[in-house]
């Protein structure tokens, strides 16, 4: 009898579950849980924001939208990039509106990569190895050390370059280490990449959560660099809008065109309520973004300075983001292990670092979307975790 064929296409089968996922999962079957993993605001959306929607829904916005987006949000788009970004975008030619930042990454890749193509991405980094996997791409890690800040060293970036580079990702502010890649790191890509005529893909999910008045720099605003940059960004983190599922692109015509082409095959176009409160996000009162930026920050410290008191661990403080980054090298354990650990005996969720790459390695990551007496809670859950782990 002939062995049945896989039902699986090989492509298909190659793409490994999330690491953050499988956390998740485990995390889910226990009760008395402080999840300090979670990658998404814990703000509810702006109430002036959900009412746009309400209205829109009323207005009778619950039909088929454009497949590249709605014309008004697309120009409120190229208003906030070139007033914030200091980048120059055609809204009819260069914006594409996206299902979340992960259509973007997914699309980019999905375009720009071929079967033997090398993509270099930055270790540790977000997990961008599926995407790039499933589309027959080789991903190619360039370390960014925690004696650098995390943050990566162009020279490095220049020794990893191949003739089978096409494309680098960049994700600054940083998931998972919070690092902010400073303008003359990027500048020093720029050359590099307009040299070689490498395509960028800058993911930029995260740039309105930064501390202490840190510079955020668009990749794509540098001189030369547009026509090679694909720049991410999302509605998610800045606007506690996750479940809205609302990002956009800016590139070359070129590829906006072949987003705006598949984009009718896949989901024909983001959900047009949602395009609806997104364009209430950028043009409504800024104030809310403020205030949540202003709590991050009293969280950083208590998370920050929570975790450098527990012996054995030490900790960068975070640039950007909602993440810390702590060193648990010291305990001898896999980060894996680490969690497991965490989780079943401590009732504490945290992701291990390796998820982020092998540099990831002895670290956790470790959130700090959620309320201050959360934070102090799950820092005495993880110090009593680590005490008893280190007598055993």
């Amino acid at each position: 009898m002939k062995d049945s064929a896989p039902i699986l296409s090989q492509r298909s089968s190659a793409v490994e579950w999330s690491g953050i996922r499988i956390m998740f999962a485990l995390a889910e079957q226990l009760s008395d849980m402080i999840n300090l993993g979670i990658g998404q605001p814990d703000f509810d959306t702006p109430e002036f924001i959900i009412e746009a929607a309400k209205q829109a829904l009323d207005q009778g916005y619950t039909r088929y939208p454009p497949a590249k987006g709605f014309m008004d949000l697309r120009e409120a788009i190229a208003r906030k990039l070139s007033a914030q970004n200091k980048m120059q975008v055609d809204p009819d030619t260069e914006l594409f509106v996206a299902v979340g930042a992960m259509q973007g990454v997914f699309n980019t890749i999905l375009h720009l990569i071929d079967p033997g193509d090398e993509v270099l991405v930055v270790d540790p980094g977000y997990d961008y190895y599926s995407q790039i996997r499933l589309f027959g791409g080789i991903p190619k890690p360039v370390p960014a050390l925690e004696e650098n800040g995390f943050k990566i060293d162009p020279d490095d970036i220049k020794k990893a370059i191949t003739p089978k580079t096409k494309l680098i990702i960049l994700n600054s502010p940083s998931n998972p280490t919070g690092a902010v890649f400073d303008r003359e790191i990027l500048e020093a890509i720029s050359s590099i990449v307009i040299k070689n005529g490498i395509h960028v893909l800058s993911d930029e999910s995260y740039e309105d959560i930064i501390f202490d008045r840190k510079e955020h720099v668009s990749f794509g605003s540098l001189e030369g660099t547009k026509d090679l940059t694909v720049s991410i960004y999302t509605f998610s983190k800045t606007y506690a809008m996750t479940g809205w599922r609302v990002g956009y692109v800016t590139a070359n015509k070129t590829i906006i065109d072949e987003m705006e082409k598949l984009m009718e095959h896949m989901v024909s176009g983001v959900t047009a309520v949602a395009q609806r409160a997104a364009l209430a996000a950028l043009t409504g009162p800024q104030d809310c973004v403020k205030q949540m930026l202003e709590k991050y920050e009293k969280r950083r410290r208590i998370i920050h300075d929570g975790l450098n008191r527990i012996e054995g661990v030490s900790c960068l403080l975070p640039e950007a983001t909602f993440y810390a980054f702590p060193n648990i090298s010291k305990f001898r354990k896999s980060s894996w292990e680490l969690s497991k650990y965490l989780l079943k005996e401590h009732r504490i969720a945290v992701v291990p670092g390796s998820i982020f790459g092998n540099q990831g390695e002895g670290y956790l990551r470790i959130s700090f979307a959620a309320p201050s007496q959360v934070l102090v809670e799950g820092i005495s859950r993880l110090e009593q975790g680590l005490n008893a782990m280190r007598h055993q």
